[in-house]
């Protein structure tokens, strides 16, 4: 249905109409006629575009069993008369804009079995004592609810509940054990909020089918009793402070689902048995300091799709299980002392999308293809070699830097239109970058989010992090191979180019004048080649660039100017080793330069090359008349002193009477 139209006021004539269902329409505020309907049960507005108050005249339709208004535009503050439905069985007020205080008059509605007021913009406050006084409740969802406070322990008293939901809340406090006691609980979700303490080391309530404590300030140890829960289908512990090992019943589990243990400090090897005895699906126990293997059978159900085991210690190979497990999408193992080769088949898998096993000590070859619809491999920091392969999937992030691969660079990787970061630096490539780069549509056209995964490159010798993959952050680094040939013309058609790193290769001739079209770029690294020509003007005109590496090249001519440009390397670094290069920063002289100083501003003195050639002249000049005079002098000495005889003692007497003379004069003066 599409009823946009006001609800007629006629709809009441018929006398025994009960239940009113308008959902998922398009109405646009609460039909007041309807509230002429005195012996409606049942009535269903959810999922429309209702906005404005609730009335106050709610209380009218007093034979109300089921109330249910979710998914609205509902303000302002709820009518203190929603609590004098005597019958009412079920509220639901979730996912409105509902706000002042969280009425304590819903605790009057003595038969209420359920209660969804989750994600409105009620004031932030304490769960109401009056709400205790709902003894039948079997289903309550609060989250987004701005509470805080503790967890009322009256909560374990409802032996009729079933769900309860509490989280995103700012929630603190123990967890009361008495929950874990409730026989009928089948959902305790309470993730995201600020619980401290343990986790109640007595659970009986075996009926428990999803546990989410998430994101918490929980600590101590997993307790044994969960191994006892044989209907729990998720659980969810991830980011508290909890210690220990896991333990080993959990294995065991025959529903287990779901199995999220990530970002605590668990310590000790897996339970061998996971996966064995249940249809496992997602596995994540990431950001531990767990170690030993990974557990042989996490394929076994059938149904395994994600395994996140980053940041642990884990060792010993990938299961041979892996090679077969159909459904397996993502494969997030980087960051540990995993090694061996990758089992055959593995690569073949056509759910495969994610494979992140970087930072560990696999080695061995990959396929000549890959799955037709991976979109991320990283397989930096390992020891795989042989060549890189020409069937690459679909990918959007591909880095393999830091291993053994060889060969050339596949012509047909400029047929991957979605890559936004190429990372094949610290290798041992050869031969050209391949032409056609303009095919690369990822480095040209703005483009949505890759995805959540995030990814390391090198730039000016400093490792980035990207936690997040979007357009902007784009970056093409073939540094550290053996690389030769030109620089493409059409690399300057990668607008969205972030960071472009060709250094430390055997690149020559030109850097293309197009590198000034690259308007995203914010780091440059052409360093340890053998590129010769001037440096293109075109690099002053890029405004975002913030680091910039030329040196050691075999580039000419005078650095050129620009307002931003000349702030990028003002210790004249950037151009050091290209002894061909003049101009300001490096303070060395280009043609044309005479008596002019770099800045234009200082006139300089005898340190252009004609200066420098007078001041060599005179050197000369004044040394040859000191020999001269040394020679003359020393001669004329040493002839008196063989004569003294006859005349040294003359000449001295001739001397003292001269000095005398000179005495007398300055004295008489």
């Amino acid at each position: 249905m599409n009823i946009t139209e006001k609800v007629p006021n006629i709809i009441c004539d018929l006398k025994n109409l009960i239940e009113i269902d308008l959902s998922r329409n398009h109405i646009l505020e609460f039909p007041i006629s309807i509230l002429n309907c005195s012996k409606l049960q049942y009535l269903d507005l959810s999922m429309n575009y209702c906005a404005g108050k609730v009335p106050d005249e709610i209380n009218r339709l007093s034979s109300l069993q089921e109330l249910d208004l979710g998914y609205n535009n509902f303000s302002g503050v709820l009518p203190s008369s929603i609590g004098n439905f005597q019958f009412l069985q079920k509220l639901d007020l979730s996912k409105n804009l509902l706000n002042g205080s969280l009425p304590p008059e819903i605790g009057n509605l003595s038969n209420l079995e359920t209660l969804y007021i989750s994600s409105n913009e009620f004031l932030a406050s304490k769960i109401p004592n009056e709400f205790s006084k709902l003894i039948n409740l079997k289903s309550i969802s609060m989250d987004h609810t701005k509470l805080y406070g503790e967890i009322p322990d009256w909560f374990g008293h409802f032996s009729s509940l079933n769900f309860l939901q509490l989280g995103n809340n700012n929630l603190s406090g123990k967890i009361p054990e008495n929950l874990f006691s409730l026989k009928n609980l089948t959902d305790m979700i309470l993730n995201d909020n600020k619980l401290s303490g343990e986790i109640p080391k007595k659970i009986e309530c075996l009926n428990m089918e999803t546990l989410d404590l998430s994101m918490n300030l929980i600590t101590g140890s997993i307790p044994k009793g969960i191994g006892k829960l044989k209907s729990l289908t998720s659980l969810d512990l991830c980011s508290n402070q909890l210690t220990g090992e896991i333990p080993a019943s959990i294995g065991s589990l025959p529903s287990l689902f779901a199995f999220r243990l990530c970002r605590n400090n668990l310590s000790g090897k897996l339970p061998k048995e996971l996966g064995l005895h249940s249809k496992l699906n997602y596995f994540d126990v990431s950001e531990n300091k767990l170690s030993g293997n990974l557990p042989e059978n996490l394929c076994f159900g059938g149904e395994f799709s994600v395994i996140s085991g980053f940041s642990n210690n884990f060792t010993g190979k990938l299961s041979k299980t892996f090679a077969n497990c159909s459904s397996l999408s993502e494969v997030t193992l980087y960051s540990n002392m995993l090694s061996g080769e990758i089992p055959a088949g593995f690569w073949s898998n056509l759910n495969l999308a994610v494979v992140l096993i970087n930072d560990n000590m696999f080695f061995g070859e990959l396929p000549e293809e890959l799955s037709s619809n991976l979109i991320i491999l990283n397989l930096a920091d390992n020891n795989f070699g042989g060549s890189i392969p020409t069937g690459l999937g679909s990918l959007q992030i591909l880095s393999i830097r830091s291993n053994k691969f060889s060969g050339s660079i596949p012509e047909n990787i400029i047929h991957l239109q979605d890559l936004q970061i190429l990372d094949l630096s610290l290798n041992n490539l050869s031969g050209h970058i391949p032409n056609g780069l303009g095919n690369l549509s990822g480095f040209i056209n703005n483009a949505a989010p890759t995805s959540g995964f995030g990814i390391q490159f090198v730039t000016n010798g400093i490792m980035i992090q990207i936690k997040n993959q979007y357009n902007y952050s784009s970056t093409l680094d073939l540094s550290c191979n053996f690389l030769g040939g030109n620089i493409p013309e059409d690399i300057g058609l990668l607008k969205q180019l972030y960071s472009l790193n060709l250094s430390h290769n055997h690149l020559t001739n030109d850097i293309p004048e197009s590198i000034g079209n690259l308007s995203s770029l914010e780091s440059l690294d052409l360093s340890s080649n053998r590129l010769s020509g001037h440096i293109p003007q075109s690099l002053t005109t890029i405004d975002t660039i913030a680091v910039l590496n030329l040196s050691y090249n075999e580039l000419s001519g005078r650095i050129p100017r620009g307002a931003h440009f000349d702030t990028l390397s003002v210790d004249g670094s950037a151009f050091s080793g290209n002894k061909l290069l003049c101009g300001d920063p490096i303070k060395k002289l280009c043609a044309g330069d005479h008596n002019t100083s770099i800045n234009d501003a200082n006139p300089t003195n005898d340190t252009d090359e004609d200066d420098r050639e007078d001041v060599n002249e005179k050197f000369i000049l004044y040394a040859v008349i000191a020999l001269g005079f040394g020679v003359g002098f020393w001669g004329f000495f040493f002839f008196l002193l063989v004569e003294k005889e006859k005349l040294w003692f003359p000449y001295r007497r001739s001397v003292n009477s001269v000095a005398v003379r000179i005495a007398n004069y300055v004295h008489n003066n």
